[in-house]
């Protein structure tokens, strides 16, 4: 029995044994990880076929049609890969493997050649706004909106002194290593005394002992440059902040910030030269406080008379067609609720939407040709359908176009459907919408027809403008809405703001200078979503088109490197013969032909590595609007390109 047991127990032992050798001994699972990379030529940043990708011996893989590689089962842990191509210079990367996971990692490998490189860019003027600031105490929600609008009173009239042009003081550069006592007693032997020093520009002011016309500074400061010690010599030009008009309620008109109208104003506010813009669409409310004396004669096509009041026994409320009169041409500087784009616009009224908000598509090619042929220099279509509207519509568009009248309309809030008829007319200028933030809106219709782009609000940011309530007719209503309707007028204005400063114009050369005077966003050049960009009011008015900005590379301590070259209409430039190294590009568009960077003008720089060889292509260059506090501190007013 005891023997038994004994064996029993031996088998037993030696079987637990032999199971927990089997455990013990046994090796553990290595710990092992992923490399899935993609290997690009590092100028023009395109994937790269057939490069070779290893991790160490038995772990190589070569790149396909994509430039993409894995690699599998690499040991975890920190793991050198070298990668290779023909025709370009072999690297080596360190990268951290994840046990049991996978890392992504991009390879740039550069050419195997030699010699100065080439530097194709892109660049764009931007908009003077910088939607990333604060700006909750300009914006009314939606929620309060019509206990906040109805609230305010109408202000006084405020006088504004008119500008002055002139210079009083002559700015001197002083040349480097001059002896300011001798500087000073020169200028005094030529009749000018110094009045003031600068340090961080390194001016000094000066103006004549005898004191001469103002107009005549300029011819004096053109002879300075012969006194010793003179580097250059250029008229202080007085500075004014960019017009901002009394009414109470611009303050919340953010969309007129977001493209540059206070600064185009500075230039012109379209007064003078009285513009008709033709608004197809509800009609207007012409008792309106802030379009008195805007309104011209109209016609109603739905009651087929001389009377196109929107929705005169409706109880809907807001009136879409003079919402968007309002932004177009609302009475300004007038101390009575918004502004309009253009101050001197005057409305022409044509009714074809009905009191549910909708009409034929042929009225609406019977408002386009009665606009024509009653005078009008605009045309504003904050409406489309989504069917092409048949030869009636087309026919009058053509029409329209022959004969130089410029049509502009709404692509549709259908995000993801088609741009709606007439927007995707090729004579037409199709508007999408942005929101506060410079991003395309949500509800925008987008296609390849869009030209530009214009604010057309959000549900939180929308467009404040004039409006009508039947259930509380009190004349100096206000109303918040969004849409590409919304954005739209704000091209029609700045078209009027365009004829009437230099005249009569092509639509088609309108479209092309609103288009290459926006603010690119989006991929670089024209897209689906933004067209050429987020109009451009300023930059429009000065022509401020990239073929007349100029571009160079300067090394960090701001020595020039390379020649300037200029850019081109379709907002590209080429600099050659660029050295490697690490330098900083500069972009300047000089608006008023001074040669010097100054208030007004656009200018931008970006750091830039360049290779031994081939073709580097940057980011795209952003030329800022410079004020004129960054004409004194962020730039000095004697840069100069080379």
């Amino acid at each position: 029995m005891h023997a038994h047991r004994s064996i029993t127990y031996l088998l037993i032992t030696a079987l637990a044994c032999i199971f927990l050798s089997g455990c013990i001994g046994r090796p553990s699972p290595p710990k092992t990880g992923s490399i899935i990379g993609t290997v690009k030529d590092a100028m023009s940043h395109t994937p790269l076929r057939g490069a070779t990708v290893d991790a160490g011996p038995k772990r190589s893989a070569a790149t396909g049609p994509n430039g993409t590689f894995t690699l599998s089962n690499v040991p975890a842990g920190r793991v050198i890969l070298n990668a290779s191509c023909p025709g370009y210079r072999p690297r080596q990367v360190n990268v951290t493997v994840p046990a049991g996971n996978s890392i992504n990692c991009e390879i740039e490998l550069y050419p195997n050649t030699s010699g100065p490189a080439t530097v194709r860019g892109c660049a764009t003027v931007a908009n003077n706004y910088y939607p990333e600031e604060d700006q909750s105490n300009h914006v009314l929600s939606a929620k309060t909106a019509s206990r906040s609008l109805s609230a305010f009173q109408k202000a006084p009239l405020g006088q504004q002194p008119a500008p002055e042009t002139e210079a009083d003081t002559i700015q001197v550069k002083v040349r480097p290593g001059t002896d300011r006592d001798e500087l000073a007693h020169n200028l005094l032997q030529a009749g000018y005394e110094i009045v003031d020093e600068l340090p961080l520009t390194g001016i000094i002011l000066i103006r004549p002992m005898q004191r001469t016309a103002r107009f005549l500074v300029e011819s004096e400061a053109a002879t300075l440059d012969s006194i010793d010690g003179v580097d250059w010599a250029y008229p202080d030009y007085p500075v004014y902040a960019a017009a901002v008009p009394n009414d109470p309620l611009y303050l919340y008109q953010w969309h007129y910030p977001a493209i540059s109208l206070p600064e185009a104003w500075d230039i012109a506010t379209g007064e003078g030269s009285p513009v008709i813009v033709a608004v197809i669409d509800t009609g207007i409310r012409p008792e309106h406080e802030d379009l008195q004396g805007k309104i011209v004669a109209g016609w109603d096509f739905i009651d087929k008379d001389s009377d196109p009041t929107d929705w005169p026994n409706s109880t809907k409320k807001y009136s879409h067609g003079t919402h968007v009169s309002g932004t177009i041409a609302a009475a300004t500087n007038n101390g009575v609720g918004v502004a309009g784009v253009s101050w001197g616009a005057q409305i022409m009224p044509l009714r074809v939407l009905g009191p549910d908000g909708k009409g034929s598509s042929s009225n609406v090619a019977e408002a386009i040709i009665w606009a024509v042929n009653s005078g009008a220099d605009v045309i504003n279509l904050s409406l489309g359908l989504a069917n092409h509207p048949g030869s009636a519509m087309e026919d009058a568009v053509r029409y329209a176009f022959s004969r130089g009248v410029t049509m502009v309309a709404a692509a549709g809030n259908d995000s993801g459907a088609p741009v709606l008829y007439p927007a995707a007319f090729p004579e037409v200028i199709a508007v999408s919408a942005t929101g506060q933030n410079n991003e395309l809106a949500s509800y925008s219709s987008y296609g390849p027809e869009i030209t530009v782009a214009a604010p057309g609000g959000t549900a939180l940011f929308p467009v404040l403008s004039t409006g009508y309530s039947s259930a509380n007719p009190a004349p100096n209503k206000y109303f918040l809405s969004q849409g590409t309707s919304m954005a739209t007028p704000h091209v029609s204005g700045i078209a009027a703001l365009l004829i009437a400063t230099h005249g009569r114009m092509s639509p088609a050369s309108i479209a092309e200078l609103i288009s290459a005077t926006s603010m690119d966003l989006g991929p670089d050049g024209r897209d689906h979503e933004f067209g050429a960009g987020l109009v451009n009011a300023y930059a429009a008015l000065v022509g401020a088109t990239i073929d007349r900005a100029v571009f160079a590379i300067k090394d960090n301590a701001g020595k020039w490197i390379t020649d300037s070259v200029q850019g081109t209409r379709d907002r590209t430039f080429t600099i050659f013969s660029a050295p490697a190294g690490d330098h900083v590009l500069v972009g300047f568009l000089d608006v008023d032909g001074n040669g010097l960077i100054s208030k007004g003008d656009f200018y931008g720089e970006a750091p830039i590595t360049i290779p031994i060889a081939g073709t580097v292509y940057p980011p795209r260059l952003v030329l800022n609007y410079v004020d004129g506090a960054t004409a004194t501190k962020r730039f000095t007013t004697s840069s100069r390109l080379p």
